[in-house]
Parts: C-alpha cells; sequence; structure tokens
C-alpha cells in the first residue's frame, strides 16, 4: 500500500512538472544563458582594454636567496592569473548596465544602455525588465563559478575568438557566432579613419591647386616686367 501512494505521488509530481515547463521555457533559458555568455566575454575584453598593454608585473618569490637575489619574473598584466581572477570577481556587477530587448521571434538579446562606441541606443521593442536582468547576473556569476579557470585559460591564451569558442563549444549556451565585442569599435575607428584620410587627399589636392595657380601667377609676373633693349 505504501508503495503504491510513494509510486501516486511520484506519477502527480511528474504530470504537475510537465504542465509547468514547456519548451518555450527551455528556449528562455537558453537565451538567458547565452546572453550572460556574450555579457561575460565582453566585459573582460572591455575591462582589459582599459589597461596599458605593455603593462607588467613581478611574480614569484620576493625572498633573498643564498645569492642574495629575488627569484622573481616579469610577466604581463593583462594576462596575469592575479588580474584576470579579480576581474572575474566583479565582472557579472556589469549586467546592471544592461537593457532587454526582444527578438521578433521572442527570444532576448541585452544590449548595453551605453554603448562602447558611441552609438545611441535604439528604443524598438526595448524592455526594462528588473527580473530579467536579475537572471542575467545569476547566468553570469553561474558561469565563472563553473568555469573560472577556463576562462583564465582562454584569456591567457592567443586565441582570436574567445567569444563564440567559449560560448559555443565550451559551455554550448549559444548556438549561432556573435560579432567581436570590439567589432562596431573597430567599425567606427575605421570610418572615422577613412574620414580623415579623405579630408588629407583634399586638402593635398587643394594645397597642389595653390601651388599650380601661384606658379602662373609668378609666370605672368615675369611675362609682364620689360625687357632691356641695348642701344
Amino acid at each position: 500500500m505504501a508503495l503504491r501512494i510513494v509510486l501516486l505521488s511520484a506519477v502527480v509530481a511528474l504530470s504537475l512538472l510537465s504542465s509547468s515547463f514547456s519548451p518555450c521555457d527551455a528556449a528562455k533559458q537558453i537565451d538567458l544563458y547565452c546572453a550572460a555568455c556574450h555579457m561575460l566575454v565582453d566585459e573582460m575584453y572591455f575591462a582589459r582594454a582599459e589597461h596599458n598593454p605593455k603593462k607588467k608585473i613581478e611574480v614569484g618569490s620576493f625572498r633573498l636567496g643564498a645569492d642574495g637575489k629575488t627569484n622573481t619574473k616579469s610577466i604581463d598584466f593583462l594576462t596575469s592569473e592575479a588580474y584576470l581572477t579579480e576581474m572575474l570577481e566583479t565582472v557579472c556587477e556589469q549586467a546592471d548596465k544592461y537593457i532587454q530587448n526582444t527578438n521578433p521571434d521572442g527570444t532576448r538579446v541585452f544590449k548595453r544602455m551605453q554603448s562602447r562606441d558611441g552609438t545611441p541606443l535604439g528604443l524598438n521593442n526595448i524592455t526594462y525588465n528588473p527580473d530579467a536582468l536579475a537572471a542575467l547576473r545569476h547566468y553570469c556569476d553561474n558561469t565563472v563559478e563553473v568555469y573560472e579557470e577556463k576562462l583564465i585559460e582562454l584569456f591567457q591564451s592567443d586565441n582570436p575568438d574567445i567569444k563564440n569558442h567559449f560560448c559555443i563549444e565550451i559551455t554550448k549556451y549559444c548556438e549561432e557566432e556573435a560579432a567581436h565585442p570590439f567589432a562596431a569599435v573597430d567599425r567606427k575607428k575605421a570610418k572615422d579613419e577613412a574620414k580623415a584620410k579623405k579630408r588629407e587627399e583634399m586638402k593635398k589636392k587643394l594645397a597642389e591647386k595653390k601651388g599650380k595657380k601661384s606658379k602662373k601667377a609668378s609666370k605672368r609676373t615675369v611675362a609682364d616686367v620689360p625687357q632691356k633693349t641695348e642701344l
């Protein structure tokens, strides 16, 4: 009798679970994990960009050896385990600076309220959802907790596409490739450089025209000078 009651309770619990959980709910969890993964990697890239890439730190033992020297070595600050570990402790706090954007298919994308490249935030399909932002922060923290060592390893490597490698191949949170966090910044930089180059070319052309006019004017001046006649 007791066994039948236990089995009946289990069936009822499974029925309630199946009725309250749908593939749509699963998709929402997946898109949140993917968004959190993208945010995590992007913010790590941007945090590193605020430091001098040539900065070095001394690591090792600072105790004097028998030879009177310390056993230390100089390494890059941005790839040091100490710096990366410290960054991972606070990086997920950046979730507060994001806002939810809903795609036509219902999936959520989270965008920074203040873009890194100065592009104004579009207001289409924008929703301020504190619960979603709290979930974004929670999933980011979970990702750091599980993959901290792997993240440190990746940011110490020369992998040019950490974002997609980590979020698609390692965590499997995302299915589609995403743009590099500096893609928009690089596009703006390239655009600005192209404008600057065009301005320089125009200045050069104007200078050349001015030089040609000056030469023509000097030739006319020489031609207008009366020639001396011999007696």
